[in-house]
């Protein structure tokens, strides 16, 4: 029973906000004519059934007694008046405030009936979702039916031929022509099993757009029911009526989303309220309307959501910001007084320029609680002083999010991200394998085959172009570093795979994925985009596109870096010099995760346990090393030690030695400097970005 009620209480919630929108936009429409009456008596009548049946007493009777006033309004014998207007209005209030749990009720419930539940302990919410949408994916699920059919086709074609060939087994058959059948056999079932698999990809990643859609939903289905809550907090408070304007909430966007700004919304508002309203003296003697306007605004700018509060209110008071801040210590006497920088501290925890807290105000959690909401969904939060008066904050979030894999890496002048499903290898390949065949730069790769048997290697080759000229760049040349390249190898749905080559592989990670379309990018290639940090944006990449493009424009070669460096026909050019370090640390975990970091950015790597085995290697190696990255606490002989010994020798002097390690007090960072080493980084704090920085920065 009670998964039953709190189902009921998800639906009243939802039917309630339909009626009070309803009875809104009549109200602000203009004079009350018979048929507006009537619909507005016709919502108020449903709406207390459905508070009796959900046992919302203290709904039902502020709807009963509006009923009943609306009941003399029907027959038209009573003119509406202004107070009729006001009374219908401050009950639709009354009773979005009891449904947002906000103030005391001015109706009593029924002696004996249910408490009001907290919205928290609604345990679902209810959406409407246009039919269109639900026909898409009634399509896309129908789509996915029919591969899985033709999937079960597949299988029984491969047991019908092995049945076939185990009858045709005899000493009659030629052995030869039988495995040529069977090698054409063979290779039919494995293009259709390829067709299959693109064509069920295809169709999960349309799935996964369409279910995604589902969550998209208007802003006025979460904000729009703020107006009441608004107004009655602002008689709480003593400031009298107050406007409320809600712009954009047609805007769509993901529920989750929309979900979540709701609470730093409402401490917006009720912000707005304690900071922002004036006496009515003080508004009519700077020229503005009698009545307080707060302004709640969405809309979308590029891929992200922008939420504004503004108010029309005495503005943001720099001076009291700058005390409040010299008192928390947050800013000295001197220090300049910029109100870009002052605006930012009122976000901190604990700060606020009211003198004294109430039961809604003035205890500084209001706006850290906003700012700490935004950096959670990936987002920023910014004041700034309104136009011509008023503050108006404004909250930039994602428009939706979902989580993927995604390899990030540098083409060109953009940072993008491939997910990780479509990868079929990352490597290094040298400028002098790669030759050009039939027009196109292609490179040797061992590649292992599902064959009959278990799996073998076979050499194909590859054909490789550069990632940058399919992002607006059809000029780029291929990126060769250090005379190799870095290259993604994206298996496609024939079986066969090509390389895109890019300027870095930076990292493989999580992203959150916001959707591309209102970017104005190429939104079939650039489908999402990513939000690692901060508002420095991953673009994610439709690998299916990106292959349909690459099929489309040939591949075509010579895509080397400066005419001097293109690649004859059939042949290639001498490399030049990897960089080659050596690591040196007495932990396996740590060698290997610096070795992975560094061969993936185009590094040879050696590796030491500690002092005495890096000398050795120093020494007697053919190889040239270029830096030496080394731990301080090692057995027989440690990291100063050897930063020692390098420094101390002629031959080895010239190599760069950086010192990476836990030890993070300042005497040793001393030792280390003042010995020589070009780079002390501590573990504590260790981003593979800064280690890759500071080796380039010392070749």
């Amino acid at each position: 029973m009670e998964a039953l009620r709190q189902e009921l209480l998800a639906v009243f919630d939802a039917e309630y906000r339909d009626h009070l929108r309803v009875v809104r936009d009549i109200l602000a429409a203009g004079p009350l004519d018979g048929r507006g009456i009537s619909e507005i008596f016709r919502r108020v009548h449903s709406l207390k059934g459905a508070a009796r049946v959900v046992e919302r007493a203290d709904i039902e009777t502020i709807a009963h007694a509006l009923e009943s006033r609306l009941f003399g309004l029907l027959d038209g014998q009573q003119p509406v008046t202004a107070e009729d207007l006001t009374a219908i209005g401050a009950a639709m209030d009354q009773i979005d405030a009891r449904m947002q749990d906000v103030g005391e009720p001015s109706a009593e419930p029924e002696p004996g009936s249910a408490s009001p539940p907290a919205r928290e302990e609604v345990a679902d919410s209810y959406v409407q979702v246009p039919v269109s949408r639900l026909d898409a994916l009634v399509g896309v699920v129908h789509d996915m039916m029919g591969i899985a059919e033709r999937q079960e086709r597949l299988w029984a074609d491969l047991e019908d031929l092995t049945a076939t060939a185990a009858r045709r087994v005899g000493p009659a058959t030629d052995p030869a022509v039988e495995l040529a059948r069977l090698t054409r056999a063979l290779s039919a079932l494995s293009r259709e099993r390829g067709r299959i698999a693109g064509q069920a990809d295809r169709a999960m990643m349309r799935l996964e757009e369409e279910v995604r859609a589902v969550t998209l939903v208007p802003a006025g289905t979460v904000f729009g029911s703020l107006t009441g809550m608004v107004r009655q907090i602002a008689r709480e408070h003593g400031g009298g009526e107050v406007t409320v304007r809600l712009l954009g909430m047609e805007v769509r966007a993901d529920r989750r989303v929309m979900q979540a700004l709701r609470d730093p919304v409402i401490h917006l508002l009720r912000n707005a309220i304690i900071h922002g309203l004036e006496s009515p003296a003080r508004r009519r003697a700077e020229g503005k309307p009698a009545e307080p306007v707060l302004t709640l605004s969405v809309r979308m700018l590029g891929v992200r959501l922008l939420v504004s509060v503004s108010d029309d209110g005495r503005g943001p008071d720099l001076e009291a910001i700058a005390a409040r801040a010299v008192r928390q210590g947050l800013m000295q006497p001197d220090d300049p007084r910029l109100p870009e920088t002052l605006l930012g501290m009122v976000f901190a925890p604990g700060f606020s320029t009211r003198a004294a807290a109430d039961r809604i105000a003035g205890r500084g959690m209001g706006l850290s609680v906003v700012a700490e909401a935004a950096r959670a969904l990936q987002g920023s939060v910014r004041m700034e002083a309104g136009s011509p008066w008023g503050t108006v904050v404004t909250m930039a979030v994602p428009v939706s999010r979902r989580q993927r894999t995604t390899l990030v890496v540098e083409a060109g002048e953009m940072t993008v991200g491939l997910p990780g499903r479509v990868i079929e290898r990352l490597t290094r390949v040298r400028q002098a394998d790669v030759r050009m065949v039939d027009g196109r730069a292609c490179f040797s790769l061992e590649r292992r085959r599902a064959v009959a048997g278990g799996g073998a290697g076979a050499a194909v080759l590859v054909p490789v172009a550069p990632l940058a000229a399919f992002l607006g760049q059809p000029d780029a040349a291929l990126p060769v570093h250090d005379g190799a390249l870095s290259v993604v190898v994206l298996g496609m749905a024939d079986g066969g795979c090509c390389g895109f080559a890019v300027d870095r592989m930076r990292e493989v990670r999580t992203l959150h994925i916001s959707d591309a379309e209102a970017v104005g990018l190429d939104s079939e290639l650039i489908p999402g985009v990513g939000w690692p940090r901060g508002d420095r944006p991953v673009f994610v990449l439709s690998p299916d596109t990106l292959l349909e493009r690459w099929q489309k424009a040939g591949a075509t070669g010579g895509y080397f870096a400066g005419a001097d460096d293109a690649v004859p026909e059939g042949g290639g050019m001498a490399p030049r010099h990897v960089p080659t370090v050596l690591v040196v640390d007495d932990s396996i975990t740590t060698r290997t995760l610096q070795k992975t970091i560094l061969q993936t950015h185009g590094y040879d790597v050696l590796l030491a346990t500690d002092g005495v085995e890096a000398l050795s290697l120093l020494h007697r190696s053919s190889r040239r090393i270029d830096v030496i990255v080394t731990d301080v606490e090692m057995p027989r002989m440690d990291g100063f030690a050897l930063l020692d010994a390098v420094r101390s020798d002629p031959r080895l002097s010239r190599i760069p030695v950086v010192l990476m390690t836990s030890r993070n007090e300042e005497a040793d960072i001393r030792r280390g400097l003042e010995g020589g080493a070009r780079a002390y980084v501590t573990k504590q704090g260790f981003e593979q970005g800064e280690l890759l920085d500071i080796i380039r920065g010392v070749l």
